[in-house]
């Protein structure tokens, strides 16, 4: 598998609610066509995304996963 040509992260601590209203600004980040990460964005399509979510719990860390995927 190669490298990606850009990968940015940003990481948070939230407690619930803060991760709800953190979800919810994704939500309208999503409405607006772009996600922003800093000075950095991606568009996000009006057509068909590949979504995968799942959870996965090993050694007694609990994990929420979303993926979503396309193509220009």
């Amino acid at each position: 598998m190669t490298e990606p040509e850009k990968e940015i992260e940003k990481n948070y601590s939230y407690n619930k609610q803060e991760l709800i209203g953190f979800l919810d600004e994704f939500k309208t980040q999503i409405e607006a066509g772009k996600i922003e990460i800093g000075q950095e964005h991606v568009e996000i399509p009006d057509g068909n995304m590949d979504v995968e979510y799942g959870f996965k719990i090993e050694k007694g860390q609990k994990e929420i996963e979303i993926e979503i995927k396309w193509k220009k």
